[in-house]
């Protein structure tokens, strides 16, 4: 800090400490306040901004600050407009929504933050106006301010446009409501989970994540039926299951999403089958299982995609059975890869019981299929024994490179590697000598030396 900066932030500070109802002094603090702002020097420019900031209380006083800014250059035209909007004073509104049309962007940008503490409804035209044809730090600017601006009636205006908004518009007055935890808007938020546009459609999924309750779960059902198939209908089911298990009993949740499930048109229930297994939980295992397992080949195929879903291993075993059991192929294919996802998962058990389902799926693995299923699943228990499993397989030649990849992905763990260092060594030698993947050899030579790897996006 230059000297001349710690001479002056003593005496604003003695400034800031005089008795309130001094008017002498009062005045001779915003006169000297006025002088720092226009101050080239950025250290004595913050002195002032801190004083406006904390001190020199008054609406006058903001209105004498507030009227510096059409004489201030670009940056302290910022500087100042965020000092205004942490002050908190209304009275600098006027002087503030002036800079909205700054031809400068950083000045307009700071106007719209400040809003979010010193605006009120009648400025939300403004931040609409931004939110919809503004730069993107505009944008960014006016979610901000209306993330942070006070009052119930705001989120219901909120809530009101995002019914006639434009769709990406809508999006982002969704999202807003959800930072906003607008949970008296949750009507609106559901309402525009069946909406045409798919955005509209997933930002509210999302935002109902965030603040949707247990007991809006029917009417939030219709919504994961209109979403389309794949990556939506996945973040659909996802967010909803982030609801259930607002139901912090296990059983308690699994009873009540039956019960939702039973409100639903059979011709449509078995869809949500796969929400189900991602909610998860014993008490729901038997009713999927039957499902699994019933006479209708494409009703069983719903019921073992559900069971994949599954959090964590505990339908594994009703899965083995149904691939052991079943006589179609493709039923067998589709059960014997859920058993080892869900064997694989990372869930509360711990790394060698994590192991011990890939040893007992290796031992029920009927072709290579299965087998190669089996090793790269094996990379989700962080154990030297894990690497020890799979070090055979890399002298089968049908099964060499997935055995390479899952021990380079083992070998990335620090604390599974570094304490069996020479052991890890050797086999990321013949890694090294075996691997076709270019990235493989390069980390596994990189794990050797005992450096890391950032993984590419």
């Amino acid at each position: 800090m230059k000297i001349r900066s710690l001479f002056w932030i003593p005496i604003a500070i003695a400034l800031c400490s005089s008795p309130p109802n001094v008017q002498a002094d009062n005045d001779a603090l915003v006169t000297q306040v006025v002088k720092l702002l226009s101050n080239s020097d950025h250290e004595f420019r913050a002195a002032g901004l801190e004083v406006i900031r904390t001190s020199a209380k008054g609406s006058e006083n903001t209105k004498t600050f507030a009227a510096q800014l059409p004489k201030l250059e670009p940056e302290a035209q910022t500087a100042l407009i965020s000092a205004l909007g942490d002050r908190g004073d209304v009275a600098a509104k006027p002087a503030v929504l002036e800079q909205l049309t700054n031809k400068q962007e950083s000045v307009r940008v700071a106007a719209l933050i400040a809003l979010g503490e010193i605006g009120s409804l009648a400025e939300f035209p403004s931040l609409i106006n931004a939110l919809q044809k503004g730069t993107n730090l505009e944008q960014k600017a006016s979610a901000s301010a209306l993330i942070r601006m006070a009052g119930a009636t705001v989120s219901e205006k909120i809530g009101m446009e995002s019914k006639s908004a434009k769709p990406e518009v809508r999006s982002k007055l969704i999202e807003i409501l959800a930072a906003r935890r607008a949970t008296s808007e949750a009507p609106v938020i559901i309402a525009a989970t069946t909406d045409d546009d798919s955005a509209v459609r997933t930002a509210a999924m999302n935002a109902l994540g965030q603040i949707g309750q247990p007991e809006q779960l029917a009417a939030i059902l219709p919504g994961l039926l209109k979403s389309s198939r794949g990556n939506e209908r996945n973040n659909a089911e996802r967010n909803i299951a982030e609801i259930c298990k607002r139901i912090s009993n296990e059983d308690e949740r699994g009873n009540a999403l039956i019960a939702v499930l039973n409100t639903v048109d059979a011709s449509q229930r078995d869809e949500l089958m796969s929400l189900v297994g991602r909610v998860g939980g014993k008490r729901l295992i038997s009713f999927v299982a039957d499902i699994a397992t019933s006479s209708d080949v494409s009703r069983r195929a719903f019921g073992i995609d559900a069971l994949s879903k599954w959090p964590d291993a505990s339908p594994a075993d009703t899965l083995l059975k149904i691939a052991n059991d079943t006589k179609d192929d493709a039923e067998r294919r589709q059960a014997f890869a859920a058993f080892v996802k869900v064997c694989a998962n990372r869930d509360n058990r711990n790394d060698k019981q994590r192991l011990e389902r890939m040893k007992q799926a290796m031992k029920e693995a009927r072709n290579l299929e299965e087998k190669t299923a089996v090793i790269n699943r094996t990379r989700t228990a962080y154990d030297v024994e894990s690497m020890r499993f799979v070090r055979p397989f890399l002298d089968e030649p049908e099964l060499s490179q997935i055995a390479c990849e899952t021990i380079v992905e083992l070998a990335h763990h620090r604390n599974v590697r570094n304490p069996h260092k020479e052991e890890f060594d050797v086999v990321l030698d013949k890694v090294i000598a075996l691997a076709k993947n270019e990235e493989w050899i390069e980390r596994a030579k990189r794990y050797k030396r005992g450096e890391t790897w950032e993984r590419q996006r």
